[in-house]
């Protein structure tokens, strides 16, 4: 990391951190998707996908994973990570199958580990939990994050419809064999 850059520590989330997993949610897709997806439609997401309620349903539900990178003073959050039941459309799924929902770290943690901890994290759950198979799509313009998904040995199975506001989007659905 560069001279001066803090390390992040990490931790699994509770219902508790669901305010704190909103913002952060919020405030990492508008930066990795201001300039790609119309903001107009990235607000109205956020509005609707990056409330508190949101991540207390999958905090609750059995197959729901988070984890915080947080930076001190404070334990400011600086990326995440969410793991739910899948949510592909039907031929994609197969028995055994989770999906990583969301990973996401601000650019300026990008390159020191941050992201690379946060699928350690995941891939690990997952394992734990006796997945077969981890799922995930990705914006078909973000050619950073899809180049991390492959050399963590993700491989396209299929597309989706992926709507943003009042944007849709022909997303590729990845798969990492477990």
């Amino acid at each position: 990391m560069a001279e001066g850059q803090v390390f992040p520590t990490f931790r699994a989330c509770t219902v508790a951190d669901a305010s704190m997993l909103s913002v952060i949610g919020a405030a990492t897709l508008l930066e990795a998707f201001a300039g790609f997806i119309p903001g107009d439609s990235l607000l109205a997401h956020c509005r609707k996908n990056h409330v508190p309620e949101k991540y207390v349903a999958v905090l609750e539900h059995p197959m729901g994973r988070a984890w915080v990178a947080e930076v001190a003073p404070g334990g400011c959050p600086v990326g995440y990570a969410m793991m739910t039941a899948p949510e592909f459309p039907e031929g994609l799924v197969r028995a055994g199958d989770v999906e990583l929902r969301r990973i996401y770290v601000f650019t300026r943690f990008h390159g020191g580990g941050t992201g690379a901890k946060l699928m350690e994290l995941g891939i690990a759950s997952a394992r734990e939990m006796g997945a077969k198979r981890l799922l995930l799509g990705v914006h078909p313009g973000n050619v950073r994050a899809i180049a991390f998904y492959t050399k963590n040995g993700f491989r396209k199975i299929g597309t989706r419809e992926f709507h943003v506001g009042g944007s849709t989007f022909e997303d590729p659905v990845l798969a990492l064999e477990l």
